[in-house]
């Protein structure tokens, strides 16, 4: 059998329901299999050993139906204890033009002071609420403006780090890797007329449909002490 080059694999989980969906490039069910609760799931936790269960029955039937190995799945998660927390950083220089760079590493600092802060998160979504450069706000980023004060305001939303642990545990008995994990709500958040399939919404996330959500693909940190932090958390 071949691996997945020509479909997507998503699994939606919540505390009463699991759904396991295969789709082509063009967001066209291949494969879909749902698994409800018998029972109100009062606890509203993630019952693991019933996911076990409906991962051992479906990964292997989806993948002879497809004839074709699932490799990495998108993680859709609906759980009680999702979290915003709302992070400002502010950098202090002489006057400097802005450019893409000076936000990536105050970004990379800002994401790595939240996962210093908060233990035990692991990260789904950064998005950013604004830019406050000098005395103005700026809702999309003003590139190349001159000035002596960037602070960025933005929205880490956290999920507790042992659902997907259990959940990568899971699915590594198939030789499946997580590729991307999603907020259920964050995706719902974007759904309308045009937009209202939760696979077709969380694929067009992947590629930009909120044009102030980052993703951080650079390692490197600068100095935290060049930086003043200021930190709020909600939930």
């Amino acid at each position: 059998m071949k691996n997945n080059l020509d479909f997507q694999t998503f699994i939606s989980v919540t505390p009463n329901k699991f759904i396991l969906t295969v789709t082509d490039l063009k967001n066209e069910i291949l494969f879909e299999k749902v698994y409800k609760e018998s029972q109100i799931n009062d606890t509203k936790e993630i019952n693991y050993i019933a996911l076990g269960d409906f991962l051992k029955k479906n990964i292997i039937e989806a993948e002879k139906r497809l004839k074709k190995f699932i490799e990495t799945v998108h993680l859709i998660i609906d759980y009680k204890n999702i979290y915003t927390v709302y992070f400002s950083i502010k950098n202090k220089v002489d006057i400097i033009s802005l450019d893409t760079k000076i936000v990536n590493d105050l970004l990379v600092d800002a994401k790595s002071c939240c996962k210093d802060t908060l233990k035990d998160v692991d990260i789904l979504h950064i998005t950013i609420d604004q830019f406050y450069i000098d005395d103005d706000y700026y809702d999309v980023f003003p590139d190349k403006k001159k000035c002596k004060n960037l602070s960025i305001e933005l929205s880490f939303i956290c999920l507790p780090n042992y659902v997907l642990k259990n959940i990568k545990k899971l699915l590594s008995e198939y030789k499946i890797s997580v590729d991307k994990a999603f907020s259920h709500s964050y995706l719902e958040s974007f759904s309308n007329e045009q937009n209202k399939n939760i696979y077709e919404i969380a694929q067009k996330t992947l590629y930009g449909l909120n044009e102030n959500e980052v993703f951080i693909t650079n390692k490197s940190l600068k100095n935290k002490g060049f930086f003043e932090k200021f930190f709020e958390f909600f939930k």
